[in-house]
Formats: C-alpha cells, sequence, structure tokens
C-alpha cells in the first residue's frame, strides 16, 4: 500500500538527536534556541517560540491577541477542528464563514461580513500548504481594529510574492506534526514581529515564567530562580525534538521543491480528467503542497467515497481533505445548524492523495495509473 504520507529522516536527524542525549539537556536548552532562532530567520521576522504542538501555539496566539470569554474570532468552517478548539479554550465564540471553492481557503468577504462589534481577532487558514489571502486579511483586520492570527499549520515554506507565511499579521503558528513539510514527530512554533507578544508567549508556554531556562541560566554559575506572574502552562518542545526539527529546517527547499516536482506530474497526468479540481495555483504564490488534494466535483464519473475505496483495493491510501468544522457532532450540538454550503462540498469531495519527499517515480506513477482506472470507470479486481 503507498501511504498518504511518511516523514523524511535520515542519519543527520539521528546524529542530531544523539548529540542533545549525549549533552544530557534535554529541555529548556540551547538547541531549543537556535532552532527558533533559524525559524525567524527563514519565515524573515525577529521572533520565534516553539511551543509542543501547532494546537498549543494556536491557544497561545488567541491568549496574545487579547480574546475574553465571549469574544467572537472569526474562521473557516473548512479547517482541521483544532484551530476552533484553541478559541473555545479561552470561552470566546468560533465564528465559522464559508471559503472560496477555488482555492479551499477561507473567503475575505464572508470574514468582513462576519465582522460584529464583539469580534477579537480573526483566523487565516493557509490550507495544504496554499496561502489564503493573507494580505487581504490583513487590510480587514487593520480597518476595524481587530488581531489577525495565521494558522499555518500547513504552510512551512508557503510564500505571497516575497513574503514567507508566518510574516503577517500579529502572530502565526506553524505545525511539526509527521504530515507536516518539516517536523520532528509532535511540536509547533509561532512566529511574530511584536516583541512584546513574543515575550508574553513565552513566559505563558512556561508556567507563567518571568524568564526561561536559557535566560536564568546565562546569569551565570548561580542563576536565580524564576517568578510565575501569570497563569500558564507546559507548552514546551523539548530539545530533542528541536534537534531533529533544526536538521529538517535546513532541508526545507530541498523538501518543497520536491513536493512541487510531484505535484506537477500529478498535474499533467490528471489535466484532462474532466470534474476532477485540482489544487490551485496562482502567479507568484508558492504551494508548499503539504497535501495534494483534489474535489471530485458533481457530476464526475465516481462519487468520492467509490474513489477512494477503489483507490485502496489498488494499493491507494488516500483521506478526505480535511473537515467542516460546523457539522461535527461537538459543534452542531453546541452551536446548531447552519449552511456553508462550499464548506460542505469540500468536505464531502475532496480527496487528499499521497504526496511526500521520498515517494519514488515509480510510486507516482502507480498512483497515477490508479486514479486514471478508477476514473474511467474500469474497478479493480
Amino acid at each position: 500500500m503507498i501511504p498518504l504520507a511518511k516523514p523524511w529522516f535520515g542519519p543527520e536527524e539521528e546524529a542530531a538527536v544523539a548529540e542533545v542525549l549525549r549533552s544530557g539537556w534535554v529541555a529548556q536548552g540551547p538547541t531549543c534556541a537556535r532552532f527558533e532562532d533559524e525559524f525567524a530567520a527563514t519565515v524573515g521576522v525577529p521572533h520565534a517560540i516553539s511551543v509542543s504542538s501547532c494546537t498549543t501555539g494556536l491557544h497561545l496566539a488567541v491568549i496574545a491577541c487579547g480574546v475574553k470569554p465571549g469574544d467572537e474570532v472569526i474562521l473557516p468552517s473548512y479547517t482541521f477542528p483544532a484551530t476552533a478548539n484553541a478559541v473555545l479554550y479561552e470561552g470566546a465564540v468560533p465564528v465559522v464563514v464559508d471559503i472560496e471553492p477555488g482555492t479551499l481557503n477561507v473567503d475575505p468577504a464572508a470574514v468582513e461580513a462576519a465582522i460584529t462589534p464583539r469580534t477579537r481577532a480573526i483566523i487565516g487558514v493557509h490550507l495544504f500548504g496554499f496561502p489564503c489571502d493573507i494580505v487581504r486579511l490583513e487590510e480587514i483586520a487593520a480597518r476595524h481594529g481587530v488581531s489577525l492570527v495565521e494558522d499555518a499549520a500547513c504552510a512551512i515554506g508557503t510564500r505571497v510574492g516575497d513574503r514567507m507565511a508566518g510574516a503577517f499579521g500579529d502572530v502565526a503558528v506553524f505545525s511539526l506534526h509527521a504530515r507536516k513539510v518539516v517536523t520532528c514527530g509532535e511540536g509547533g512554533v509561532l512566529t511574530t514581529r511584536d516583541a512584546k507578544l513574543a515575550e508574553l508567549v513565552g513566559s505563558l508556554r512556561t508556567h507563567g515564567a518571568d524568564r526561561d531556562a536559557g535566560r536564568r541560566h546565562a546569569e551565570g554559575p548561580a542563576p536565580t530562580h524564576a517568578e510565575y506572574v501569570r497563569l500558564g502552562y507546559n507548552y514546551r518542545l523539548s530539545d530533542v525534538q528541536a534537534a531533529i526539527a533544526r536538521v529538517q529546517l535546513e532541508r526545507l527547499e530541498a523538501f518543497v521543491a520536491e513536493r512541487e516536482k510531484i505535484a506537477a506530474h500529478y498535474d499533467a497526468a490528471f489535466a484532462d480528467l474532466e470534474g476532477l479540481r485540482l489544487p490551485p495555483r496562482r502567479a507568484g504564490w508558492r504551494h508548499s503542497y503539504q497535501s495534494y488534494v483534489v474535489v471530485l466535483e458533481a457530476g464526475s464519473p465516481v462519487s468520492p467515497a467509490t474513489f477512494m475505496d477503489e483507490l485502496a483495493r489498488l494499493g491507494v491510501s488516500t483521506r478526505v481533505g480535511t473537515y467542516a468544522v460546523h457539522r461535527q457532532p461537538y459543534f452542531r450540538e453546541r452551536f446548531g445548524d447552519r449552511s456553508l454550503p462550499f464548506t460542505e462540498e469540500a468536505a464531502d469531495r475532496s480527496v487528499a492523495l499521497p504526496l511526500f519527499c521520498g515517494l519514488t517515480e515509480s510510486d507516482q506513477g502507480r498512483v497515477v495509473e490508479a486514479v486514471r482506472t478508477v476514473w474511467s470507470g474500469v474497478k479493480s479486481t
């Protein structure tokens, strides 16, 4: 079975982990600090703060933007539920809006229409590695005096013009999960241009301490104790994870280039399949292809369920693109039914195909052959 995704690890990652283990400093140490500096430089911002996951990072971003109980935060419904959960953790209200069908990303016009006096923030999601219209969202946020968070979970290496995802808005949050372009298994990173916000997030991830271990140990052989000045959390990334992530980050350009090459192969192979909507492209924007997600349009020769079942029989793993949050049981019970037609179409008719670094040309060919076979109506045996 060709897997949907697979991380690429080599001897360099093993050596980096071994070095940290031998050092004895496996948490709150210099490897995390170096990774943060390198990540900030990659994104083009002055501050990066590593955390235990993108979900915990989103939680801290919501807090740092001043979201309080009863406030509203606007976000797309077509996203992983963690985006909405981060809002709920603070007792705020996630206001979900529809997407643009061509990009599967949040519709800026729908965002602006949803703004009320209770709106505190907007979360723009760069889904599957393709950027949302973050420039328009910046303009909307500035016009209405609300904060803007980039959910860049899928967007390491994504660009809008000459700016990297993560360099917009008030704060951005990336994922280092195993399915992401750069991974250390689990982890996350926040990026920001705001020094005070970075300091607050650094405190929040470390139980509310007034300074982290690195700063305390830099004071000399007898470092003073931290003081705990606010409610905080243990949302830290370990140095073992950071060691892996540092090596991965060095390969970012190569990783994205390989993903672009595989995506271009698929695009060319599927271009004549009427009713199969391919991932979006836009001049001057870079899709990092965290996932290769197609949409089976209404009237296509095969249903999404049959498409996925038949591909599985042919040895090709697939998965739905992502979820319509407003239709998930918890959210439906809490907030009731609503109609978001483009989100619902995407949730019902999107399929992720295998794409990862190390996917061989032979296996790419098997994926192409399987998709074309199923599309033509030939059943596997």
